[in-house]
């Protein structure tokens, strides 16, 4: 179940920060530009917000996994390039990539439970695993991500809880309409919803102080009840970062336990643990 990947003259130590960056942590955090925004009718808010509840509502049916190709291209400051492999996710925080060359060799594996990771990178015979609470995430990490729902990121879903609606706007460039809620955790988000469509086109989550931590947009869905989107982009302004999800070839219906999340490197490889 393996099959591709792009090396240019990174070194593996690079490779691995650019990898733990971007799954791990899903993304860097940054600013993004606020939406230009109109008002609308209570009757109209009313009724948007009935069928947006509708949505998220459906959401919550979906099915809890996904198993695609995928390609993760990222750029910043300190590196960029393309991994190619396959993508693996379940509900709520589970996430596992295969990275493969043009032989359907495996060149790096990389799990996490939303709690601890685990990065094989095979060429070079090492195990870095650690938490994602650890330094690294603090480093990288926006306060606005929670990883313990990761999955929900990834696939333009609002993870479950109580949400309360705080405000209903027209998007000025007739995109959809932009809906401010809140989780009561200290930070709001702001997502754009596709009225026809019924899914999320981007969202941006801004902290008590009201800067703009973390970016996703969310494009190219598949049809069907539970669309899933073909292309993730999130941006971070504060270190000139971009990072690009591609997913394609979706399985239909997978299933998954815990234990598909897990991998232990040979014993002759070196353990490495980062904190």
């Amino acid at each position: 179940m393996i099959n591709r990947i792009n090396k240019n003259s990174r070194t593996p130590a690079e490779l691995w920060q650019g990898i733990v960056v971007c799954l791990c942590l899903f993304c860097l955090g940054g600013c993004a530009t606020l939406p230009g925004t109109e008002e609308i009718s209570a009757r109209e808010k009313e009724r948007l917000i009935q069928e947006f509840r509708e949505m998220v509502a459906q959401q919550q049916l979906c099915h809890c996994c996904i198993d695609a190709q995928a390609s993760v291209s990222f750029s910043s400051i300190w590196q960029k390039g393309t991994l190619s492999g396959f993508l693996q996710a379940m509900a709520p925080s589970y996430l596992k990539f295969l990275a493969i060359n043009p032989l359907g060799q495996t060149m790096a594996i990389f799990v996490t439970d939303g709690d601890f990771f685990r990065y094989v990178p095979v060429l070079e015979a090492k195990q870095y695993e650690g938490k994602v609470t650890g330094t690294t995430y603090a480093k990288y990490a926006p306060a606005g991500f929670l990883p313990e729902h990761g999955f929900y990121w990834l696939i333009g879903r609002l993870y479950p809880g109580r949400i309360k609606i705080l405000d209903v706007t027209h998007d000025r460039q007739g995109q959809g309409y932009w809906f401010e809620i809140s989780y009561g955790n200290g930070t709001s988000s702001i997502v754009l919803f596709a009225e026809q469509q019924g899914v999320l086109l981007r969202h941006i989550v801004v902290n008590d102080k009201g800067e703009k931590i973390f970016n996703v947009l969310y494009d190219e869905y598949t049809a069907g009840t539970c669309p899933l989107p073909g292309k993730v982009t999130v941006t971070a302004l504060i270190h000139n970062s971009t990072m690009e999800i591609r997913l394609a070839d979706w399985l239909d219906a997978p299933s998954f336990s815990k234990d598909d999340f897990t991998y232990d490197a040979p014993s002759s490889f070196d353990r490495v643990v980062v904190q």
